[in-house]
């Protein structure tokens, strides 16, 4: 049986009409499907999917678009004759070649008709053209889009600096005026490119020679080579809202956006977040959110400086006691121990201390031959771990008997120091230290 060459990817069903939602054709090929060139992150889901085979499918023609051009593939269904179903789990292209992943083989030669998941392809049209509007209007500020992604929900296109709020709101606004305007928008397969078509944009493995160049016109003020599937007027967009911008490399900045549906769906997402956050968390109407806000936030930055005032005055405190325990050689071993594992506490300590010590050389008391001080933090129920640190001439016995009671002790030092961290305490371990330093004190 022989079989017609199927169409290249430039003059598919789905890119010489983006609104056919099913087509009938046949099977040209079908064979196992071996992904190209696994990366390494992509590595452990392939061989998760070990045991699922899976199969390359190629049509006559397709209305199912394939990966490109920055557009994420459609999804949709083989039909079988029998009228059985098979799912579509993505499309690729493959030189001038559609390639559709199936979890089933399908017989060459056999007539099926291709449906795809319509609602997807709507969304994915409303967010590239709506990308396609955006960048028309920077470049009439001279902002060239430099790159751009499609997310599941929010998007980004890439532009040379941060754009002005002021710009912002007015490329909002014309972006906007332009998609109430209706304009037609078309594709153009002119059957020369010369040098006023920029084809730097087509990827490498696309064989111009052979291939077709689709230039996407949005009225007479847009016209750019694209492969990808597109809406007929600027007001199937419905609408493009601006979200934030971030800085990256070389200053650049990335504007995030959405477009079409996305908009209704975002606001009413964000919506029900600030709803929920001002009634169960705040208290207060969605209104006063953000003045809420900035006051619980000022409120915070206050009580983290009386808790780091009050620290620091426990240190000295502490530090003060414990030089007294060394100065009147009631012990030459101390235990400074907190519960949390934040080691702010302990560093205050250690540096009140030292600054006794260094202040009092008369005193008798050193780090080197004649105390021993031993820093500790964490507990059992958090789970988190803490920090170990000891200074003074026992530092080699206390941390080779510390080593032998905490299973998750990682740490080093030679001579008078140690220092290590508790990735996790082990039941009664926290214990049995407190108690042995404790012994080792008296």
């Amino acid at each position: 049986m022989s079989l017609a060459m199927p169409s290249i990817v430039g003059a598919l069903a789905c890119q010489k009409n983006s609104f056919l939602k099913t087509l009938q054709t046949v099977v040209m090929s079908c064979k196992e499907y071996e992904a190209l060139s696994p990366s390494k992150e992509k590595q452990g889901k392939k061989n998760a999917q070990a045991k699922e085979k899976l199969y390359a499918v190629e049509f006559k023609d397709t209305v199912l678009f394939p990966e490109g051009g920055g557009q994420p593939s459609d999804t949709g269904a083989i039909i079988l004759p029998n009228e059985t179903a098979i799912e579509v789990q993505q499309v690729l292209r493959q030189g001038l070649k559609a390639v559709h992943v199936v979890p089933q083989p399908v017989e060459i030669g056999t007539n099926v008709t291709l449906k795809v998941d319509w609602d997807r392809r709507i969304d994915i049209m409303q967010q590239h053209t709506g990308q396609h509007l955006i960048s028309a209007v920077f470049d009439t500020y001279d902002l060239e889009t430099l790159s751009w992604s499609m997310g599941d929900m929010i998007n980004y296109i890439e532009l040379p600096k941060k754009v002005d709020d002021d710009i912002l709101e007015e490329v909002s606004q014309k972006v906007n005026d332009l998609i109430l305007q209706a304009i037609p928008i078309t594709v153009t397969t002119p059957d020369e490119h010369g040098g006023e078509i920029d084809t730097s944009h087509i990827p490498d493995d696309y064989d111009l020679s052979k291939g077709i160049i689709r230039i996407v016109k949005i009225g007479d003020l847009d016209a750019n080579p694209c492969c990808g599937t597109h809406l007929t007027s600027t007001s199937q967009v419905q609408g493009v809202s601006f979200l934030h911008q971030a800085n990256i490399r070389g200053g650049h900045s990335r504007l995030h956006f959405v477009c079409g549906s996305r908009v209704s769906k975002l606001l009413t997402s964000y919506h029900k977040i600030l709803k929920d956050t001002s009634g169960s968390s705040l208290s207060c109407s969605i209104e006063e959110v953000s003045q809420k806000v900035s006051d619980l936030n000022m409120n915070y930055k206050k009580s983290q400086s009386r808790e780091s005032s009050l620290l620091k005055e426990l240190a000295k405190i502490r530090a003060d006691e414990v030089f007294n325990i060394f100065k009147n050689k009631t012990a030459t071993l101390a235990t400074e121990y907190r519960s949390d594992n934040s080691a702010e506490y302990l560093t205050l300590f250690q540096k009140e201390l030292l600054t006794l010590i260094n202040g009092n050389k008369d005193s008798g008391v050193n780090l080197t031959d004649s105390c021993t001080i031993v820093l500790i933090n964490g507990d059992y129920k958090s789970g988190t771990g803490g920090m170990v640190k000891i200074m003074g001439p026992r530092a080699e016995e206390i941390q080779g008997e510390l080593k032998k009671l905490l299973s998750n002790l990682k740490g080093g030092g030679k001579g008078a120091s140690f220092q290590g961290k508790i990735t996790r305490y082990e039941k009664g371990e926290l214990e049995s230290v407190l108690r042995y330093l404790e012994s080792e004190s008296n």
